[in-house]
């Protein structure tokens, strides 16, 4: 049975730390160390993990994702990597020796990951709702079967540490966002596939972080700023990246759109065909009661994406993203 080490970054994450480190312990899998990275959070996260009897570091500073995930990766003793954000919980006491089985039965995978759905307490509203989907809480679409797929969202995925170590880990640059995209078209360069589980699944918990406006807008204003960077580093790869197309280029279009609609009228008729469809698909994900609160909230969070993305044309060539 190989060693598994799983690595959970945590930022002020004290509502749901205690959820997460449960769910790895309860794991039918005993051949793992956990590590918690806490990335200097000002709650109680780290004490609610040293209780548990996990292996707590903590950051001085917000390192951020990928300098987190890197810290916690490099002093681990697996041959294995289990990646979690602390808002993810494994669901069944299987979780992690199918997905070891998932990648070591596939020789030429470097990761797998799972199917991830919300975890919300009580009845969700259906600002809530969208607030998970742009959030990266829903997958998606479900394949029935093992199916590959283009890049990882790195909240519950299993690597072979190896090829992250031939790859040179997660990108150090990309501090709040990005580093999904990158690590994985750097696996998919390396030869390596990526694939998910649709039977494994991942419940992501709905913070109370996720409803604060504040930091909701800073998050759609991140997500956008490393899309110029991600454009300079590997241009040629997202250009033939379907689910690049699919899940960026409609929302830079409809930027377009709005800008233009103040030139001529027909562009607002065309942003507002554009609203629908983007709305009726998460509609189709997270249920038709979200349907207007993704048709009010789209615009706003589309223009926030967008001015990052102008924000970080300026920020391509700085250290630190």
């Amino acid at each position: 049975m190989k060693k598994v080490s799983v690595i959970i970054i945590a930022r002020n994450e004290e509502e749901s730390i205690g959820r997460c480190i449960k769910s790895v312990l309860n794991q039918n899998y005993k051949n793992l160390e956990i590590i918690v990275v806490n990335d200097a959070s000002t709650d109680k996260t780290a004490d609610i993990a040293k209780k548990m009897g996990v292996t707590v570091i903590t950051n001085k500073k917000n390192l951020g994702i990928a300098r987190s995930f890197n810290r916690g990766i490099k002093i681990s003793k697996g041959e294995i990597i289990v990646t979690l954000h602390a808002d993810a919980e494994l669901v069944g006491k299987s979780w992690i020796i199918n997905m070891v089985n998932t990648l070591i039965e596939n020789k030429n995978v470097a990761a797998v990951t799972s199917f991830r759905m919300p975890r919300i307490e009580g009845k969700p509203s259906p600002i809530e709702k969208v607030n998970l989907y742009f959030g990266g809480a829903y997958t998606t679409s479900r394949p029935k079967i093992l199916n590959e797929i283009d890049w990882l969202p790195t909240r519950s995925d299993v690597f072979r540490k190896g090829v992250l170590k031939q790859v040179n880990y997660f990108n150090e640059k990309l501090r709040v966002s990005g580093d999904c995209i990158d690590i994985s078209i750097r696996l998919r360069e390396g030869g390596y596939k990526l694939m998910i589980n649709p039977k494994v699944k991942t419940k992501v918990y709905l913070s109370a972080q996720q409803n604060n406006f504040y930091k909701i807008v800073k998050k759609r204003i991140n997500f956008g700023k490393v899309i110029p960077y991600l454009l300079k580093s590997h241009s040629f790869s997202l250009i033939k990246n379907k689910t690049w197309i699919i899940t960026t280029i409609p929302y830079i279009i409809y930027f377009l759109f709005f800008i233009l609609s103040f030139i001529n009228p027909i562009f607002l008729f065309l942003l507002i065909l554009e609203n629908l469809f983007l709305s009726m698909r998460i509609a189709k994900v997270t249920g038709i009661s979200s349907f207007p609160a993704a048709f009010v909230l789209i615009p706003i969070y589309t223009i926030l994406w967008n001015l990052g993305i102008i924000y970080g044309i300026f920020l391509i060539n700085r250290k630190i993203i």
